[in-house]
């Protein structure tokens, strides 16, 4: 009897502590990716080289093209997308593509914070000219399914 109460204490006291963590160590962060040109623009998001999450997204023209969040202790950037590669598709002639591991495209990643303007508790990412500029020209449709 005794060792079943010693087992009990050790497996509730630790849950007790651990679901009352402290709400001022949480962080919460909205992401927002904006396309800011005219053009068509697909995101396709991979895991693994798998598609994940939402497989792919898009908008023609100017206006809001994601919106997700998270709040815990430490916000994975990666853990909202879903993802750990990003191709970003222009009117289906060029590509851009976003690499977790290696901060890609340099400057302007989708999974780097300082890439987003900050507003609070929002980081909103706008897809601009530089990213239609840095995208390499697909010989052909990029993508033969949309």
């Amino acid at each position: 009897m005794m060792n079943l109460k010693k087992i009990l204490l050790y497996l509730i006291v630790p849950f007790l502590i651990i679901s009352c963590w402290p709400r001022e160590m949480e962080e919460t962060i909205n992401l927002v990716i904006n396309n800011g040109l005219d053009n068509r623009v697909v995101m396709l998001f991979f895991s693994n080289g798998i598609p994940s999450g939402e497989e792919s997204i898009f908008i023609n023209g100017k206006g809001e093209i994601f919106r997700d969040g998270d709040t815990a202790t430490i916000v994975q950037i990666h853990e909202i997308l879903q993802a750990d590669s990003i191709l970003i598709v222009f009117d289906n002639e060029r590509i851009e593509t976003h690499k977790l591991f290696y901060n890609e495209p340099p400057g302007n990643s989708l999974f780097d914070l300082s890439s987003y303007q900050r507003k609070g508790d929002t980081y909103t990412y706008t897809i601009e000219a530089k990213n239609h500029d840095y995208a390499q020209i697909c010989n052909g449709p990029c993508f033969e399914n949309w």
